[in-house]
């Protein structure tokens, strides 16, 4: 069950004293439930707050019989997130919604793309997807046992480790596509084109089936953010430093278009796995 021997486990008390059903009975049958659907693994996203009350859903599972049941019922737990300034209190009702959050979210990525000089005709489309994806990318880039404060410094920096700064890396690798395509250039990869360079980039593109699998085994999902930035600083270091377009012949031209295609592609690929759709311009 991989509960610890020392936790010590208050009884679980099913029924109040005028029959009505607490909150862990429900969530028994609806556990229960759940299993019955076919599913094999039932991950519930709950709060760090409830981790007591999913051990105990878990043994009464167990003690009902349902020891296959109790096994793959995992609790994802996760700690509160705070917005530094905001003042927020649930016993006076005051508090910030998900919707308030990304709709300000979208708001700065709107104004910072047209500081950028994005049109105003594709700014709203962009703004959507970059202020949506960038609150998304900041709450699944932290681990989840451990508290997040939420700043807009750091969740909007295009510069480094956030979501825009790989969607803008994605974007990069979209519009030298767009380039080749225009000049005739078709991606073809051979290993006799490949320097250091490329082969350092494709190390890193190779380990991503292996990162996708070890982070679902393990529910780490901050580790599929943690592989994308660090996929994208790569493939801006490569942008920075190796010419593409103007490689010295079309056959080194083709096999770097190859390159970036697969890394445009995993880049896509795994902002889709942690629901952040990637923009065409930014």
């Amino acid at each position: 069950m991989g509960i610890p021997r020392a936790f010590s486990i208050p009884p679980l008390t099913l029924v109040r004293s005028d029959g009505t059903t607490l909150y862990p009975t429900r969530d028994i049958a609806y556990s229960i439930w759940k299993f019955k659907q076919g599913f094999e693994r039932v991950i519930n996203v709950i709060a760090v707050q409830q981790a007591l009350e999913q051990i105990q859903v878990r043994l009464a599972l167990y003690a009902l019989g349902l020891t296959n049941e109790a096994r793959n019922l995992l609790h994802y737990s996760y700690e509160m997130v705070t917005l530094p300034g905001a003042k927020m209190s649930a016993r006076r009702g005051r508090y910030i919604t998900a919707d308030e959050l990304v709709d300000e979210a979208v708001r700065r990525a709107g104004l910072e793309l047209i500081k950028r000089g994005l049109t105003l005709e594709r700014g709203g489309e962009v703004a959507e997807r970059v202020g949506v994806g960038a609150v998304k990318y900041a709450m699944l880039s932290v681990s989840p046992s451990k508290p997040l404060a939420f700043s807009w410094d750091r969740v909007l920096d295009f510069e480094r480790n956030s979501g825009p700064f790989i969607q803008y890396a994605y974007v990069r690798a979209r519009s030298i596509m767009r380039k080749a395509s225009s000049r005739d250039l078709e991606p073809s990869m051979s290993t006799g084109t490949l320097g250091e360079e490329e082969r350092e980039l494709l190390f890193l593109v190779g380990y991503f089936p292996e990162l996708i699998a070890e982070a679902a085994d393990k529910l780490r999902v901050e580790q599929l953010a943690y592989y994308l930035n660090e996929l994208a600083l790569a493939f801006n270091k490569y942008y920075d430093s190796v010419p593409v377009l103007r490689a010295e012949s079309r056959e080194k031209a083709a096999g770097r278009l190859a390159l970036v295609e697969t890394v445009a592609r995993t880049l896509q690929r795994g902002m889709e796995l942690l629901g952040i759709t990637p923009p065409t311009w930014m």
